[in-house]
């Protein structure tokens, strides 16, 4: 017995980086929002499921009307087959811009600020509904990343 014990003692300190290396969070990982300037942090499982693309239609016409200076589209790639779809939204605008499309009798129709630097503000439009059902693996998805779109912490600049 005391042989075991004399060894989980020597082997004691790199017990204690295996456990914590085990527990410790996985850092996030970065999908650039070009053209918009930032990069969004989100887990790392979740970032091959995540492209963007161009504001399409005749929507990405009004953006550009409304003075944005970039605006991309980040679209969710299901585990199931199917479709990607549109999770959200990403503005860049001049501060003056945007603080003019501000109505307090309508909801924000580039978004929600998240950011403003510099004279420019970053804002984000998400899903209004359940995009999967939520006890689905594509819903447990969705809903992790709901769950960070609105926050300042969950962008960082990406020039």
């Amino acid at each position: 017995m005391f042989e075991r014990f004399a060894f989980f003692r020597s082997h004691l300190p790199l017990a204690a980086i295996v456990l914590l290396a085990a527990c410790s969070p996985q850092p996030d990982a970065a999908v650039s929002l070009s053209p918009v300037p930032f990069a969004m942090n989100v887990p790392p499982a979740l970032a091959p499921r995540l492209e963007t693309g161009p504001v399409e239609g005749p929507f990405g016409q009004e953006v550009e009307r409304a003075g944005a200076l970039a605006s991309t589209t980040l679209y969710y790639r299901p585990v199931e087959q199917g479709e990607k779809v549109i999770f959200l939204t990403a503005y860049w605008f001049p501060a003056d811009k945007f603080d003019a499309l501000l109505s307090p009798d309508q909801p924000p129709l580039f978004g929600t600020e998240v950011s403003r630097q510099d004279g420019n503000v970053l804002s984000v439009a998400g899903p209004v509904d359940a995009i999967f059902a939520p006890d689905t693996p594509d819903g447990r998805n969705l809903t992790a990343l709901y769950g960070v779109i609105y926050l300042p912490e969950t962008y960082r600049a990406d020039n």
